[in-house]
């Protein structure tokens, strides 16, 4: 019996599974155990990422909600900025299911990349834009890890 049944719990159970009695199977098999390997990174990277991953859009979302309300006072003519801001706006904040925070996070995406386009490369608000894709990347490099090709 799992007594903490959310996602990531259940990836860890297989985890465990596939490391103490498959592989120890198929030690034998450099190409299966590398197979393996990989599939444990895969588990490893989904369990880590289903754990947080709402926590994770939901404060990416906040963050490219004040840049944009940012962008749209400081710069007027950033229209298209401000209709992204307008349609995420739109959007239920209040429900935390994954599709809806995922609706959001495309939104918020969308403010972000429209605030690329329009601000300008000497503006002062173009280093903040630039600290939100590095900080979308920051975080994807998290999500993903060190993923390699085990033994390939």
């Amino acid at each position: 019996m799992i007594a903490q049944p959310t996602s990531a719990r259940l990836i860890d159970v297989v985890r465990e599974e596939l490391s103490e009695n498959v592989l120890p199977k198929v030690a034998d098999d450099p190409a299966a155990a590398g197979s393996l390997h990989m599939i444990d990174h895969v588990l490893e990277t989904l369990s880590r990422r289903v754990a947080n991953e709402i926590g994770w859009m939901v404060e990416e979302i906040a963050g490219l909600d004040a840049l944009g309300a940012r962008v749209t006072a400081e710069a007027p003519a950033a229209v298209k900025t401000a209709a992204a801001l307008d349609a995420l706006r739109a959007v239920d904040a209040s429900a935390l299911d994954l599709a809806s925070v995922s609706e959001r996070y495309s939104a918020a995406s969308e403010v972000l990349s429209c605030a690329v386009e329009e601000v300008p490369a000497g503006a002062a608000l173009r280093a903040d834009v630039e600290a939100a894709l590095d900080a979308r990347l920051a975080r994807e490099i998290e999500i993903i890890g060190d993923f390699q090709l085990v033994d390939r």
